[in-house]
């Protein structure tokens, strides 16, 4: 199939426009694998890495994703949900949150409060994964180091629910 085949068929994924929020469940967060299973209709980590991976610069993949957090950072005036503990490895979805949202959506816009209401919870998050490129910073110059993270913007408050 190709880019641009898939990325038309995982939008299609994504409810209409004013569709209600996904539903909440009850859930237990298993934060000894890294496979988890995902609830019909929605993206997990792993197919959104892989889908955005494949895309690369050139689309994302559009859908609601379902994962843990198991980490959260700041940078460059956003705060960061990482579906595993280190956000550099490979397999990392990163929900990227800026500060004036993230202050809207939990009250707060420190990462240390931030992640004692998130961290080990899983949520779902309604965007369009994308592949970023992440340049290696030395005397506050890019150097001709990077790696690619996939993240999803989530700019509004809407697009992440807690899952119960």
């Amino acid at each position: 199939m190709n880019a641009a085949l898939l990325a038309l068929a995982l939008a299609s994924l994504a409810p209409a426009a004013g569709a209600s929020s996904p539903p909440v469940r009850d859930t237990t967060l298993d934060t000894t694998s890294r496979t988890q299973a995902c609830t019909p209709d929605y993206l997990s980590t792993t197919e959104a890495v892989t889908y955005a991976s494949y895309l690369g610069s050139k689309a994302g993949v559009a859908g609601i994703f379902e994962m843990p957090v198991r980490a959260v950072g700041a940078q460059s005036g956003h705060i960061y949900l990482n579906s595993e503990r280190d956000y550099r490895d490979r397999n990392c979805l990163t929900v990227s949150i800026p500060k004036a949202t993230a202050q809207r959506m939990f009250g707060s816009d420190d990462p240390d409060e931030i992640a004692k209401h998130l961290k080990g919870q899983r949520i779902f998050v309604k965007g369009i994964a994308r592949q970023v490129r992440i340049n290696f910073i030395a005397n506050g110059q890019p150097t001709e180091k990077y790696y690619f993270q996939v993240h999803v913007l989530a700019d509004q408050p809407e697009q992440v629910r807690l899952a119960a």
